[in-house]
């Protein structure tokens, strides 16, 4: 037996919560089967990265006179400088060049470990297994929470409407109630 102060809209809204929560669990595995797509390219792009770019030792020529400033930007990079240094790439010459160090390595004589791409140049470090699998679990997260928050969305302006529907019925039948002189 059904209670009769239970409106239909009321039914109506439980359905669509339960419909919510029904497709946001649904969606947990469809996040998951995408974060774990994205590790699969990351740690791929991880192990290419670390075929192509080596890790070597820069000996520091001068002594750094200001900050590093960053690629198309003029504000300079918090904690480098760029200064001049000596290196020997594997299976090749040894080398000289301005590279970006840690400000800390940045005076005469101190040493500091660099990455290098195949053609020398310096470069970052290669990403890692762990960067790989945490971004693919935030790619997941985002991807969930993205399906939820449409989903609180489309509740809300359902809620919106029923409320809205509620208040002129109850309008109506108090209208009923009262008579002509109520609605004055």
């Amino acid at each position: 037996m059904r209670n009769p102060l239970v409106r239909r809209s009321d039914r109506i809204e439980g359905v669509l919560a339960a419909i919510a929560t029904l497709i946001a669990l649904v969606a947990i595995p469809f996040a998951m089967t995408i974060g774990s797509a994205d590790i699969a390219a990351e740690t791929a792009a991880s192990e290419a990265q670390l075929q192509s770019r080596h890790q070597v030792t820069a000996t520091v020529l001068t002594t750094a006179a200001q900050p590093a400033a960053s690629v198309g930007d003029s504000a300079p990079i918090a904690n480098t400088a760029r200064v001049n240094a000596v290196w020997k790439p594997p299976n090749g010459a040894q080398r000289t060049g301005v590279i970006t160090v840690p400000s800390a390595s940045a005076t005469e004589g101190s040493t500091t470990e660099i990455w290098l791409d195949n053609s020398g140049k310096q470069t970052t470090a290669p990403l890692t297994h762990a960067d790989a699998v945490t971004n693919g679990v935030l790619v997941a997260a985002f991807c969930w929470l993205c399906v939820v928050a449409v989903l609180a969305g489309a509740f809300w302006v359902a809620r919106r409407v029923l409320d809205h529907r509620r208040a002129a019925r109850w309008a109506a039948e108090w209208a009923q109630l009262a008579g002509p002189e109520a609605v004055r």
